[in-house]
């Protein structure tokens, strides 16, 4: 029975459908080895498959890519050739004789689709950078065990850079331009100043199994992802270089292995650290992360909804893919970042964009005698992921707008708690002599609650926090708002200037609400907001406030402080 094999070429060229059997496509014999070398790795009688042979064809790109760069003139025709031949023997894409793929519906669980492909090479060990990336051999894939149910991303891959930088450095050696044929020697020599070691000796220290972790709860906008981060350090001397610059990273070190980073514009949920163990370091956006990665046990694996991704898959290879974005998630991410970016064409485009499934897939590469393998279980089909993919990267870029909208949006909430505080003073003044409460901190607006001027709660909390939204009294703990008391608006001379009521750091990325005693509130510009001195600070040196008066907010500062601490 004859089937029917689709051929589509790689970027640029123009795709073609043949309607033939094995033996039509493979004319001559050196061309049916070819094939036949390349489709025992596939599977036939499904519902996708594809052959393309392209051997030589990379050559010819290089001729081509050269006269089309040179063809206006303004580019020098030997320059131009020393840079793409550089990049051609960089990638030596020479050694690729043929792509193929296949997609097949699996036979241990029905909704499943079996995606193979494979790339045959000319040479069982190429050279290349890529190919030095790539890896030379399969090996055990150990974050396997580290990918929780509730993972969106995790992929993990053999590192090995010493080969790769060679291969490079070879390379960068061949160009007729001195700047970049020196340009690996330059670039080891001031990496071991910093390093204060031997570049190569760094390079073999990372060779291991990468591995990163995405998971989150939840759905949007209210989603909450964590991140994880392991890279191999066998030699130490990564831990020795982020150690060496640990006040530029503002690490604060909690033990000889655990420190906190204490990044600046963080949400308050968020509290990364970074661990160092034996022969690796791990970085950890919280402090349970790494734990339920490490307790996982393989537990996306063994979910029952998830346990027919990873059925009679390979344990060893290169590396791994793991991917679960369900179709609520998708299309709440759309619709959302539609209305983020206002744009009217992204709005008419929503009723095609709301068909873009959900993607659950988890994919193994691996190094054959004749070239690289994968195969991937997935819910969608070879075919059906050229067109999904590039809606779910479309979707994906999407949620950088919908997160400046949605930090935009909780920002502007944000200055109009700090305008209700700033009324509940005024009135608090008003009926007191003009003094505002002398308690700093949440004892002084507690006065508010107490007395009945500013009772709602949900004013006091920032939206970024994920605190509880407090009863009763308020308390540091559930107040957002950092405040200085005892102001007597009798006596000041310029309340305008005067900071009252401001964010605590780490409300907002970017940006402090500040509340000032004349009762009008503004939105300062402090990117690297980390601490409530830094508000005084820039309005001595910005809006005009008296260096004497900053001195004495910085003594109720420091007085706030004291009482946290007791």
């Amino acid at each position: 029975m004859k089937k029917r094999f689709l051929t589509t070429l790689l970027a640029g060229a123009a795709g073609l459908t043949l309607a033939a059997g094995a033996a039509e496509l493979s004319p001559a014999a050196a061309e049916k080895a070819l094939f036949d070398s390349t489709a025992r790795h596939l599977d036939f009688g499904g519902n996708y498959y594809n052959y393309l042979s392209i051997d030589g064809m990379p050559g010819q790109f290089e001729e081509l890519f050269v006269s089309m760069l040179t063809a206006s003139g303004e580019a020098d025709s030997a320059e131009v050739a020393d840079v793409v031949k550089l990049v051609s023997g960089l990638l030596n894409f020479e050694v690729v004789q043929a792509f193929g793929s296949s997609s097949i519906i699996a036979a241990d669980a029905p909704g499943v689709y079996v995606n193979k492909s494979f790339i045959r090479l000319s040479e069982a060990q190429p050279k290349g950078v890529l190919f030095d990336l790539a890896g030379r051999e399969n090996r055990k894939l150990a974050g396997l065990k580290m990918i929780p149910a509730n993972t969106r991303l995790a992929f993990g891959l053999h590192l090995d850079p010493g080969p790769a930088w060679k291969t490079l450095s070879a390379a960068l050696a061949g160009s007729q331009n001195e700047e970049v044929k020196n340009l690996p020697a330059e670039a080891a020599r001031q990496a071991e100043q910093t390093l204060g070691c031997k570049f190569d000796d760094f390079l073999a220290g990372l060779t291991g199994e990468a591995f990163f972790l995405l998971t989150s709860d939840g759905t949007l906008p209210d989603i909450q992802p964590k991140l994880l981060l392991i890279l191999p350090d066998g030699k130490g001397l990564l831990a020795q270089l982020l150690l060496k610059h640990a006040d530029d990273l503002e690490l604060q070190k909690e033990s000889d292995t655990l420190y906190t980073i204490q990044a600046p514009g963080l949400p308050p949920f968020v509290k990364p650290r970074l661990i160092l163990e034996k022969g690796r370091i791990v970085l950890a956006s919280s402090a349970d992360i790494y734990d339920l990665a490490r307790a996982a046990d393989g537990g996306a694996a063994t979910a029952p909804e998830l346990a027919p991704y990873f059925r009679n898959m390979p344990g060893d290879g290169l590396g791994f893919l793991y991917l679960n974005v369900p179709a609520s998630l998708v299309q709440s991410a759309i619709q959302l970042g539609a209305i983020a970016s206002e744009s009217e064409e992204l709005a008419a485009l929503q009723p095609a964009l709301a068909k873009i499934p959900g993607l659950t897939a988890f994919s193994v590469s691996r190094k054959e005698a004749e070239g690289y393998a994968g195969v991937m279980r997935s819910n969608l089909s070879a075919a059906q992921l050229q067109v999904a993919a590039p809606m779910l990267v479309y979707s994906g870029m999407l949620l950088p707008a919908l997160n400046q909208a949605r930090e935009k949006a909780r920002r502007i909430s944000c200055v109009n708690n700090v305008k209700q505080v700033m009324l509940g003073l005024t009135m608090y003044a008003n009926d007191h002599d003009s003094r505002f409460p002398a308690d700093n901190g949440a004892a002084g607006l507690n006065t508010l609650v107490k007395d009945d001027y500013l009772t709602d709660f949900t004013c006091y909390i920032c939206p970024s926090a994920t605190d509880d939204k407090g009863s009763g009294n308020l308390t540091e703990d559930t107040c957002s708002y950092i405040y200085l008391g005892g102001t007597d608006l009798a006596k000041e001379q310029a309340p305008s200037k005067l900071p009252v009521v401001f964010d605590k750091p780490g409300n907002h990325r970017k940006g402090v609400g500040v509340g000032f005693a004349d009762g009008h509130v503004e939105q300062i510009d402090l990117p690297r907001y980390h601490s409530p001195e830094q508000v005084i600070d820039y309005l001595v040196q910005n809006r005009g406030l008296p260096e004497e008066t900053g001195k004495v907010l910085k003594q109720k500062l420091q007085k706030w402080n004291a009482a946290q601490t007791e």
